[in-house]
């Protein structure tokens, strides 16, 4: 019930009943409303604060496995990079030091992954720095994943081509031992046969039995097979690649034919005198980017022995 109010009249000397204007009446209810408005504000910010919604509560539960969640992966990601540091230790310090290659530089391996905006986009999102560093981490591991895989398509290919430069490299004798009479001319300055000078004898000189088997010396190509116009009579050349070539010369028969593949061990001709030649035996040369060398430095299937014993048995004669 609203009080009245009653204020002293002095020309009447009594107590009048005193009526507010419709304004006054306006502005008081005005303001009892924001009091109460500012009042019920206060105390629904204070619950939210002091007692979670349901809702609010499922939000920060969220938040807070995805957090977790992040935390694992992160421990997941930081021991494959430990696991594939490993693996790149391994490839600097044993694969491509096999195979006489550069090892990969740590700034290469590390590499970058982008600018500071690249990651500016997980600033807003909840647990950000969280996530900016995962995501940082991944793509490092990724990078380092990338360049580990190009670094075994290198040594792939390394490993390739020194199994074949191991087959194809001349490594054993054109002569087996067993069939080999003897040593004739080793490599280097001895006299001509024909016209008694000091000259230069560019292969050696295997002495055996007329039609005594000539081997390939390595695998490779035929790139010779033929009468030479020269001194070396019927005569076979092979291209073993990697800046290898052998010759067989002086030979009674040819049992290849020009751009056949050879095989080490594959029979290429028979022993004869054809050509420059004063007997029976196999010239055979060895050319390391057409210049040519000594044989006796690649005959692995014969010892050091067997060789100073092949020299001590030659009869120094000169063949060809």
């Amino acid at each position: 019930m609203v009080k009245k109010k009653f204020s002293y009249n002095p020309e009447t000397l009594c107590y009048e009943h005193r009526r507010d204007s419709f304004g006054q009446r306006a502005l008081r209810a005005g303001a009892w409303t924001l009091v109460s408005v500012a009042v019920g504000f206060g105390i629904m910010v204070a619950y939210t604060s002091l007692f979670a919604t349901p809702r609010s509560h499922v939000l920060q539960r969220d938040i807070s496995d995805r957090e977790i969640a992040l935390g694992m992966l992160r421990e997941r990601v930081e021991s494959s990079s430990r696991q594939l540091a490993i693996i790149e230790n391994r490839d600097n310090n044993l694969y491509r030091t096999i195979f006489e290659a550069d090892t990969i530089a740590s700034s290469i391996r590390e590499g970058g992954v982008g600018g500071v905006e690249r990651y500016g986009k997980y600033s807003t999102l909840p647990g950000g720095a969280l996530l900016r560093g995962v995501a940082q981490d991944i793509d490092k591991l990724t990078w380092r994943a990338y360049v580990q895989s190009k670094s075994f398509d290198d040594v792939s290919r390394l490993a390739y081509t020194k199994d074949r430069m191991v087959h194809c490299v001349p490594a054993i004798q054109p002569v087996s031992v067993q069939q080999l009479t003897r040593l004739s001319s080793p490599f280097g300055y001895r006299c001509d046969p024909f016209n008694h000078t000091a000259k230069m004898h560019t292969g050696m000189d295997f002495v055996g039995s007329y039609g005594t088997p000539i081997h390939a010396t390595g695998d490779g190509l035929v790139v010779v097979a033929s009468m030479s116009d020269g001194g070396y009579g019927r005569q076979v050349v092979i291209d073993h690649g990697f800046g290898y070539k052998t010759r067989y010369a002086h030979m009674s028969s040819i049992s290849v034919t020009e751009g056949e593949r050879v095989k080490r061990g594959q029979e290429v001709g028979k022993m004869g005198s054809t050509g420059r030649s004063t007997g029976t035996h196999l010239h055979y040369e060895v050319l390391v980017k057409n210049m040519p060398v000594n044989p006796a430095l690649y005959f692995s299937d014969v010892s050091e022995e067997e060789y100073e014993n092949m020299l001590a048995n030659a009869q120094i004669q000169q063949m060809d």
